[in-house]
């Protein structure tokens, strides 16, 4: 861990938000000034024991009340995994349900993560039978997934909410599309369909191509969406989107969990680790 601590936290940092409730407070509201939300993740995967699943459950309370009692525009996105989702399904379908209702009575979304592709079918009927009693619970679904549009249809036959991202675990070709043409050809079926069928979703990407795909789309219809990019990345987007008039959210992460996450920001993109290097310049 020091090897990592020492070359890869000065990167993480420009990912994460830092090891406490309190630095994502901080970047909150500095996200709210620039005039974007935040959709804030405590992070944290592939938890076991119940006591651990229980304290995340509790961190993610205490931060829907932290978000409510300092007027903060945004809200929490769990992943299933942190409330035991690989190992007890009954008592993570209760963590999550009391963390749906809290947010219900802040009057704040909730977005459920997806993550690697041994927890998707999983993940998709949690959201549905989590969605049914809590409307205002969104769920992310990845572009390079084969399965997304078939999950996709099922989400919106039932009203749900989608975050659309392109994926970042690695994952076997059976169950991705290969190349970053296919992804991207792929999110931008996906996308058409939210336009046309879907509400309050959200289009998370820094592609560039993509944004202006779905600009495009939306001149042309009134459908409920913002953009989600990640803290840290693509600023010159995000402010761009905002003097634009569209809504933006940024991703923020925090927690001493960050590891995973770094790993993932990396495979995703390569040339970030560009950035560690320069700053030993």
């Amino acid at each position: 861990m020091v090897l990592k601590e020492r070359f890869v936290l000065p990167l993480a940092k420009k990912w994460i938000a830092g090891a406490d409730l309190k630095s994502a407070l901080e970047d909150a509201e500095k996200a709210n000034s620039r005039g974007a939300g935040v959709v804030v993740n405590f992070l944290g995967e592939e938890i076991t024991d119940p006591g651990m699943a229980d304290d995340s459950m509790a961190e993610y309370l205490r931060l829907q009340q932290a978000l409510y009692d300092k007027g903060i525009k945004g809200y929490a996105s769990v992943k299933l995994t942190q409330l035991g989702l690989g190992a007890d399904g009954e008592g993570m379908r209760n963590r999550l349900e009391k963390i749906a209702t809290n947010a219900d009575r802040l009057s704040q979304s909730l977005w459920i993560d997806m993550e690697g592709s041994a927890f998707t079918e999983k993940t998709v009927a949690a959201y549905l039978d989590v969605h049914r009693a809590h409307p205002d619970v969104g769920v992310a679904l990845q572009a390079y997934a084969r399965r997304s549009e078939s999950d996709l249809d099922s989400i919106l036959k039932e009203g749900g909410k989608v975050r659309l991202v392109k994926g970042a675990y690695k994952e076997s070709p059976g169950f991705v599309y290969p190349t970053k043409a296919e992804v991207s050809k792929n999110f931008e079926r996906l996308m058409v369909s939210l336009f046309e069928r879907g509400g309050g979703f959200a289009i998370a990407t820094h592609d560039h191509a993509l944004v202006d795909r779905a600009k495009s789309l939306a001149a042309d219809s009134h459908a409920d969406f913002h953009f989600e990019l990640l803290k840290g990345i693509r600023d010159d987007l995000k402010a761009e989107l905002v003097e634009g008039g569209f809504k933006v959210y940024e991703y923020l992460p925090y927690g001493d969990s960050w590891w995973a996450y770094s790993k993932r920001r990396i495979n995703e993109h390569p040339s970030n680790i560009w950035l560690l290097l320069r700053s030993f310049i």
